[in-house]
C-alpha cells in the first residue's frame, strides 16, 4: 500500500510540475509578445515622426542648407521606397519599412492597357491574364454586364462562400483577393525567386506592392517607387532599377533632365515610360510596416499602418488603416 501511495503521489507531483512549467512558458511568451508589440508600436511612431518632418517646410529648408556629408547618417531623411531601417535595443531588434503610396499605381484609375501590361509582367499570360484584368475592371464598373473573361455577381454567388460583386471602386487594396483570378501568390508575391534574362534571381512582386487606392493615377513618383514598381510597372530591367534606387539615395531626382543626367542608361526607355513618371509628388499617404523580434527570432510581432500626414490634424497625422499580426 505504501509503495502504491508513493507511486501515485509521484505521478501527481510530476503532473503538477509539468503543468507549472507550461504555465511559466505561457506567461513568458505572453510577456514577450506584449513587449515586442509595444516595440513595433514605437517603431511606427518613429516612422510617423520622420514623415511629419518630411512634410514640414521648415525642416526641409534647414536640410537644404546642409550638404549631404554634413548630415550624420542617423539624421538623414528616410527614403520612402520600402527599404528597411533597423532599430536595436537591449530586448531585441526592429525593422521599419515605409512605402510612399505615390510610388504605386491607383487600382481604381488604371487603364486597361497599363493594367494588362502589369499583370503580364507578374507572370500571367493569355487567358489567365485576361481573366484577372477583365475581372478587376468588372469589379470596379457599375452594372451586371461582364466582359468576355470577367465576372459579376452571378459568378461570385456560385462560389462555396458566395458574395456580390462590388460594382464600385476598391476601398482597400486587400479587396483584390475577392476578385476572380487573383490568387494569394499573385497578390502577396511568390516566395521563391525567379531568374531574369541576365541570370540574376529576384523576388516575384505581388499586386499589393504595385497598386494603391491613394495614389493619383497611373503615374508613379520616381523618388518613391520601389524596385518592384520600376520593374513591373515601368518595365525597367532589374539591374537598371537597382541603379536608380542607389542613385537617388544621395538626393531625389528633380526633373526628367536631372534623371537622365544621373542615370543616362534610362534614355532608351523614356519614350515609353516618360508619361508614367512624376517628380516630387506630395501625396501624403504612406504604408508603414514594423517588425520587432528577439535575438533568436523566436518571438516576432509585426504591424502594418497606413497613415496620412496632415498638418490640420491635431497630432499632425491620421491613421487610415491599422493591421495587427503582420507576418
Amino acid at each position: 500500500m505504501v509503495l502504491w501511495v508513493i507511486a501515485i503521489l509521484s505521478v501527481v507531483v510530476l503532473e503538477f510540475c509539468f503543468a507549472m512549467r507550461t504555465e511559466v512558458n505561457i506567461a513568458k511568451n505572453f510577456r514577450e509578445e506584449l513587449q515586442f508589440y509595444a516595440m513595433a508600436q514605437g517603431q511606427v511612431q518613429r516612422a510617423i515622426a520622420e514623415l511629419i518632418n518630411k512634410h514640414d517646410p521648415r525642416v526641409q529648408l534647414m536640410r537644404k542648407t546642409l550638404k549631404v556629408e554634413e548630415v550624420p547618417p542617423e539624421k538623414r531623411e528616410w527614403i520612402t521606397d520600402g527599404r528597411p531601417y533597423t532599430l536595436s535595443s537591449d530586448q531585441g531588434e526592429g525593422e521599419i519599412r515605409i512605402m510612399g503610396e505615390a510610388g504605386k499605381v491607383n487600382i481604381n484609375l488604371v487603364s486597361d492597357r497599363t493594367l494588362r501590361k502589369i499583370i503580364g509582367q507578374c507572370g500571367l499570360e493569355g487567358e489567365a491574364r485576361d481573366v484577372v484584368v477583365d475581372s478587376i475592371q468588372d469589379w470596379r464598373d457599375p452594372g451586371e454586364l461582364h466582359r468576355l473573361n470577367g465576372a459579376k455577381s452571378e459568378y461570385y454567388q456560385s462560389l462555396k462562400e458566395p458574395y456580390n460583386c462590388k460594382n464600385g471602386n476598391l476601398d482597400s487594396i486587400e479587396e483584390l483577393l475577392l476578385v476572380r483570378g487573383v490568387t494569394r501568390d499573385l497578390f502577396y508575391g511568390k516566395k521563391e525567386a525567379r531568374k531574369e534574362e541576365g541570370g540574376e534571381k529576384v523576388d516575384q512582386a505581388g499586386l499589393k506592392d504595385l497598386f494603391s487606392i491613394y495614389s493619383s493615377g497611373e503615374q508613379v513618383d520616381i523618388n518613391s517607387a520601389a524596385s518592384p514598381v520600376l520593374r513591373f510597372v515601368l518595365g525597367i530591367p532589374n539591374e537598371l532599377a537597382q541603379h536608380i534606387v542607389k542613385t537617388r539615395e544621395e538626393k531625389n531626382f528633380q526633373n526628367q533632365q536631372d534623371l537622365l543626367q544621373r542615370v543616362p542608361e534610362l534614355s532608351p526607355f523614356m519614350g515609353e515610360i516618360g508619361r508614367l513618371i512624376v517628380f516630387q509628388s506630395m501625396i501624403p499617404y504612406y504604408t508603414i510596416e514594423a517588425r520587432a523580434k528577439n535575438k533568436d527570432a523566436r518571438t516576432v510581432q509585426g504591424l502594418k499602418v497606413i497613415v496620412k500626414i496632415d498638418s490640420k490634424e491635431k497630432m499632425g497625422y491620421k491613421i487610415i488603416q491599422w493591421v495587427d499580426n503582420l507576418l
